[in-house]
Formats: structure tokens, sequence, C-alpha cells
């Protein structure tokens, strides 16, 4: 899982209308990093990328009344680089 968790406030949302809040994690670059003396460096190219998954969150789909409400948490979110992985964890 990540840590720590993302969060987010939701605002502007129609109180009425109904949303699915989905989380879709992309490269910045093409570039490979590793932390060194407390700093991310580039470490090469990056692996070729890997298929798409996006992560649903578990309360959708809601109002946006019940979305604004709250802050909404995405701790459940686990990340993988297992292209082969069958749990729906996030690429």
């Amino acid at each position: 899982r990540m840590f720590p968790p993302y969060k987010v406030k939701a605002t502007g949302l129609d109180k009425r209308a109904k949303y699915i809040l989905l989380m879709d994690i992309v490269a910045a670059d093409d570039c490979r990093y590793k932390f060194h003396n407390s700093r991310w460096m580039i470490a090469g190219k990056a692996d070729p990328e890997m298929p798409k998954r996006m992560y649903i969150h578990p309360d959708s789909p809601a109002t946006g009344e019940q979305w604004m409400s709250k802050i909404v948490s995405f701790h459940k979110l686990k990340l993988t680089n297992n292209i082969s992985d069958k749990h729906g964890f996030v690429c």
C-alpha cells in the first residue's frame, strides 16, 4: 500500500449527480530513478510501459454531496510493478 495514503478533498461537484472516483498513475518521463544521498537521481532508461490499470475508489459511485462531505482517502490502493498481477493492484 502507498504510504502516506493519497487523500483529496472534492469540491465543485453537482450535489445530486453520481460520480466515480478513480486513480490512474502514469510515468512522468521515460527514466528510471534511484534514491541516493537523500535525493532522486536518474539511473537509466525506464522499462517499457506496463498495461494501464486504474483504481476505482471502493465508495464509487456516490453523489457529489457524499464525496464533498469528507476527505476522500485512497488508503486501500496497492501499487505493483508486476504486469502479471491478478489482484487488481495499480501498475
